[in-house]
This record gives structure tokens, sequence and C-alpha cells, in this order.
């Protein structure tokens, strides 16, 4: 199982919660069309504003051939584009368990 984990930073000029509610719409509307996904979850940060990043996909994919076919596919790459212009850092990590 891989699990992978991308955590961002919303942009200041911007409503946290607007744009929170807004990733997890677009991440998660992609559970049931990409075929990889084995679980998909976004998270909201809730301690040490200002120290932590504001929100995160926590998602688990069979193998890394499942996570290779999420990280390119049209509509998850559409979404990414999107999620740049909201966010001003980003920090991921994939581990196999």
């Amino acid at each position: 199982m891989i699990h992978h984990v991308v955590s961002w930073t919303v942009r200041e000029d911007l409503d946290r919660d607007t744009v929170v509610t807004h990733i997890r719409e677009l991440l998660t509307g992609l559970v049931g069309r990409i075929d990889s996904i084995r679980s998909l979850e976004v998270v909201e940060n809730v301690a040490y504003p200002g120290k932590n990043q504001d929100v995160a996909v926590v998602a688990t994919f069979e193998d890394l051939t499942g996570l290779d076919e999420y990280q390119v596919h049209p509509e998850h790459q559409a979404a990414a584009a999107e999620i740049r212009g909201l966010v001003t850092g980003r920090a991921a990590i994939d581990w196999e368990s």
C-alpha cells in the first residue's frame, strides 16, 4: 500500500475556510473517477495556525503504479493546477507499508 500526503498553506489574501472547502471538493471529487484511488481524505489543520500548513490530502494507492496513474490523470492535473493558484506552500511525502 502506498500512502500519499500533500499539505498546503493557503494564500493570505484568500479566505482560508473557503479555500479549504474548495480543495476538499476538488480532491474528493476524484474518488470514483480515478480508479487507482483506494482512499482519499482532505483534512484541515486545527493546531498551531501560522506554524502548520492549513490543509492536506491523505490518500492511499495499491502500489506506485496506482500513484503514478493518479498523478498524470487529466482530472487530477486540472485539480492540482487550480490548487496551485490558491496556495503558497506545499510539502509532500509518499511511503509504502
